[in-house]
């Protein structure tokens, strides 16, 4: 594929347009914004709940937003797409987190409005909101559990059915993913495709984790951090630089 081609750039978060301190360059938002200028859309796509994503993201405007790890999808202000567990399911998982992990499971939970922890500490973060999930009764696009144990993971998730879900590990943080089958980075870039009726061959895309493997595979240029884990550089098309040297953005700049 000629760079040429390339009509949208994507980029996640945490590990790849993110510095360590979470803060984005000067120099990345101005070659984000360059770009833009030129025609190219620009989009996130993180596991991050849209309502967490949006408070870093000063100084950029992204034509796209891929949030709470590919469970919802918004292409300008227009929501195209979201994939969610029910009340019912998340009734289900949470009950069953606390009897495969214990009453002192920490656990987190997001959807398009808010985020949830058991745990200020463990999160830490300002944009959560303090739930002991005892009596929980929303839908939920990402459920997370603070334990690197695949075989409870793999308990857990056949409390509603493994064809029902999809669970993958942070490289990062010792914690687990849970999310709805189809609620992935990949199949949310999918939809986004056909809502602008374009073919993935013209995406470029970058990423560090594991659940940016299967994006990296699905779009057209799928490009690794120096960071990323080994898993990651394997399937993507190269690797650039690393989120401290703002690999995103020498990328852009040197190629587009």
């Amino acid at each position: 594929m000629e760079n040429k081609d390339i009509s949208i750039i994507l980029s996640d978060l945490d590990g790849t347009l993110f510095h360590n301190d979470k803060s984005i360059s000067d120099y990345s938002k101005t070659m984000i914004a360059q770009s833009q200028k030129q025609g190219i859309l620009f989009g996130v796509c993180t596991s991050r709940a849209k309502v967490n994503a949006a408070q870093f993201l000063n100084g950029i405007k992204p034509d796209i937003l891929i949030t709470n790890g590919g469970g919802l999808v918004h292409c300008g202000e227009e929501k195209i797409d979201s994939c969610e567990f029910t009340v019912q399911e998340v009734h289900t998982l949470i009950k069953s987190v606390f009897k495969v992990f214990g009453s002192d499971a920490v656990i987190s939970a997001d959807n398009e409005h808010r985020l949830y922890s058991n745990s200020k500490e463990e999160l830490g973060d300002k944009y959560w909101t303090y739930n002991d999930f005892t009596d929980f009764n929303e839908p939920c696009m990402k459920l997370c559990i603070k334990s690197l144990d695949r075989q409870k993971i793999e308990i857990l998730a056949s409390s509603i059915g493994l064809d029902k879900i999809d669970y993958l590990p942070f490289s990062d943080i010792p914690w687990y993913k849970l999310s709805k089958k189809g609620a992935t980075k990949e199949k949310a870039i999918e939809v986004l495709c056909k809502h602008l009726k374009i073919g993935p061959a013209q995406i470029a895309a970058f990423g560090d984790d594991f659940n940016d493997i299967g994006m990296l595979k699905f779009c057209g240029r799928g490009i690794a951090m120096k960071n990323a884990i080994p898993e990651v550089q394997v399937a993507a098309d190269e690797v650039c630089g690393t989120n401290e040297e703002d690999g995103v953005a020498k990328w852009i700049e040197e190629h587009l």
